[in-house]
């Protein structure tokens, strides 16, 4: 019981991107999210380790907890966000001020989208609807039916589901938000079709969210605030595509035999992290099981093992030269032996040669 009352207060860590969002508003230290979450969490590593592979067995009570913290967390998401609203016109006047905010609220989102997707899986409507508008507050209403037409082309490259080995994810970001949006509205009109019913299918609730929190930024806060959410939209669009090039990069058809069956995901065990992302870092298990619960998930044993985390291939992704030296060695030692893989560990980036 003391552990999964300790793995529990970890998955806690969700509520981390709001509860800061709040303090830096209340307190006026602008860029305290962004640091926090983007700069500092990833260190905290070292303290916490890889999660174990077997799975715990939940109490109920502890269970009904975590089924209901995602739900806590998104509603704090959106209460930051419209908190922040207010911000902007009060807040920073110099550029640097402005753009520390800005990147705290482009951090909040980045984690809240977990949150979103989280929800969004789930079979009961209102979670799936509070998914929805949460994807809409953060400025990327398209993310459910892009996330199930991701599931259900593994491993296409064609379709910009998974990256080509031989591109870069700023080739990648662009070609992949050229079919994401038209992806959406197909995927669109099947859900609504099914519910006979045309503003039932998701994207219009997303779409209606975006334009309220757009409006309230705009009414709020003038010119400077609706610039700002905007940015920011565009910054949370193009790193829902990278975090797609980093869990996908070199494991589609045009790589790996049987990346269709396989549906592939490059996975990090990195506990602290599979906490503040609602285990989405074990992808490959994900993508195999995308009905559980993100506390039931567990890291597959023969899974592609990423060397390093999230923000760390994110930044490394920036530099094309310096991403293929990191995930290269990764990829081949996956494709001569799955199950003798290593990974980071404590350390910030495993890299073995």
């Amino acid at each position: 019981m003391r552990r999964q009352a300790l793995l529990a207060a970890g998955h806690s860590l969700i509520l981390a991107s709001p509860v800061l969002a709040l303090v830096e508003i209340i307190s006026g230290r602008y860029g305290l999210t962004f640091v926090a979450l983007i700069l500092v969490a990833p260190l905290l590593r070292s303290l916490f380790g890889d999660s174990r592979r077997e799975p715990p067995a939940w109490s109920e009570g502890i269970a009904t907890y975590l089924g209901y913290l995602p739900v806590v967390a998104a509603l704090a998401c959106i209460f930051a966000a419209a908190i922040s609203i207010g911000a902007v016109p009060d807040g920073p006047n110099s550029v640097i001020g402005r753009a520390l905010l800005g990147l705290s609220l482009w951090a909040l989102f980045v984690f809240a989208s977990c949150i979103a997707h989280e929800l969004v899986h789930r079979r009961d409507s209102m979670s799936r609807m509070l998914g929805q508008v949460l994807s809409g507050v953060i400025g990327y209403p398209v993310l459910e039916h892009e996330h199930r037409a991701h599931h259900a082309r593994s491993g296409n490259v064609c379709a910009a589901e998974w990256p080509r080995l031989d591109e870069s994810v700023w080739t990648f970001s662009v070609r992949r938000l050229r079919v994401v949006f038209r992806n959406a509205w197909e995927g669109d009109l099947v859900a609504a079709s099914k519910k006979r019913q045309r503003l039932a299918g998701g994207l219009p609730l997303a779409c209606f969210a975006m334009a309220i929190t757009a409006i309230s930024f705009a009414a709020v806060s003038g010119q400077r605030g609706l610039v700002l959410y905007c940015m920011v939209a565009i910054a949370v669009a193009w790193s829902m595509q990278a975090v797609t090039y980093v869990q996908h990069w070199g494991l589609g058809t045009d790589s790996v035999d049987g990346a269709v069956e396989g549906e592939f995901g490059w996975e990090d065990h990195c506990l602290i992290q599979s906490w503040m992302t609602l285990a989405i870092s074990y992808h490959h298990a994900h993508h195999h099981s995308s009905s559980l619960p993100y506390y039931r998930q567990r890291p597959s044993g023969a899974a592609p093992k990423a060397p390093a985390g999230y923000v760390v291939l994110l930044f490394a992704s920036l530099i094309p030269s310096v991403w293929r030296s990191l995930m290269l060695p990764a990829l081949n030692r996956w494709k001569a032996d799955p199950n003798n893989q290593a990974t980071a560990g404590r350390r910030l980036v495993c890299i073995v040669r």
